[in-house]
């Protein structure tokens, strides 16, 4: 039936779909999570591996856009400035939403009001590894001979400012000593560093780090966890060897612009949750040592704000800062 004046003063609720609201079913066409990370990283293959769970269930595309840069700016502001119609999504994680907002003050949203976080859809730790030719073989060793020699033990990172770097400053507060940052463009680049031996350590996340540490070319000797990983349960916590101030997790989440409909916010959770919850699912990620999620979303917006505080106090002890 054409719609003429007669028959929208007939329906007049058809005036009143509020912007931003999707109309009809949700989803009714293709919806984007933007990962602000390069692809093949741990938020990659998380979004992946969830996406497609979604497209199965809910028989619409679930499409991920890398859209790296900026330490995570480029990717979250794209989000932030979408319409809250819940067909444009950012994979979050603690670099990006949480310890960018003191280390990077000026961005062009607010990490505080500009989201709504939908849930946690995994967590994993950091874990330190050394060259062979080091001789260490716990952290307890490495700290002791980092008073040894000190200013002569590096580690190297995927850049200032990333969650590897600051764990790095807390394990050198921690620990009294002196080693070197190493910062590098991307993670890649350092552990080819620490596989050539032009570099002593590093902190990698598990799931780059877990070929190296089965083939041996690598020695792990420390995750930073609350607990160890069920995928590499031999390797102690630092909590373990007597830093317990040292538990540094990498999360990472979905969350949409602020104003999308919670009708919307809590159907994606549950979705979220039965993709977790699939034996392939579960299996993927315990193979490259990641804590499936799944948290409620007042719950999530509630912990990234405490991780916004946590970090900030991390960033102002260790005084560390991006150089321009």
């Amino acid at each position: 039936m054409p719609l003429t004046r007669r028959t929208l003063l007939a329906a007049p609720s058809l005036l009143l779909v509020r912007p931003g609201h999707a109309q009809g079913a949700w989803p009714s066409r293709p919806v984007r999570f933007i990962s602000s990370s390069p692809p093949a990283g741990a938020s990659d293959i998380l979004s992946r591996t969830v996406a497609h769970e979604l497209t199965q269930q809910l028989g619409q595309s679930f499409v991920v856009e890398n859209r790296p840069g900026g330490g995570g700016i480029i990717g979250a502001d794209a989000v932030a400035k979408s319409q809250p119609d819940g067909y444009t999504w950012l994979t979050t994680a603690v670099a990006s939403q949480a310890i960018n907002a003191t280390l990077m003050p000026h961005q062009p949203y607010n990490p505080r009001k500009d989201f709504r976080h939908v849930t946690i859809i995994g967590r994993l730790p950091l874990v330190m590894l050394v060259n062979n030719d080091l001789p260490v073989r716990d952290l307890k060793e490495y700290v002791a001979l980092a008073k040894q020699r000190p200013g002569k033990l590096n580690y190297g990172t995927g850049g200032v400012g990333t969650l590897h770097h600051l764990t790095g400053e807390l394990l050198k507060l921690a620990g009294g000593i002196d080693i070197v940052h190493v910062p590098y463009r991307g993670a890649q680049a350092s552990t080819q560093d620490l596989l050539g031996g032009r570099i002593e350590s590093m902190f990698d996340s598990l799931p780059s780090a877990a070929p190296h540490i089965r083939s041996g070319i690598v020695r792990a000797i420390a995750v930073s966890g609350p607990e160890r990983s069920s995928t590499f349960p031999s390797i102690p916590t630092m909590a373990e060897q007597g830093y317990p101030q040292l538990i540094s997790t990498n999360w990472f989440g979905i969350a949409g612009p602020a104003g999308v409909p919670e009708e919307i916010v809590s159907k994606l959770h549950a979705e979220i949750v039965k993709a977790l919850s699939q034996p392939a699912v579960k299996e993927k990620l315990g193979n490259i040592g990641v804590e499936p999620g799944g948290d409620r979303p007042d719950a999530t917006q509630a912990f990234v704000l405490g991780e916004i505080e946590r970090w900030a106090k991390v960033v102002t002890d260790t005084g560390t800062k991006i150089q321009n």
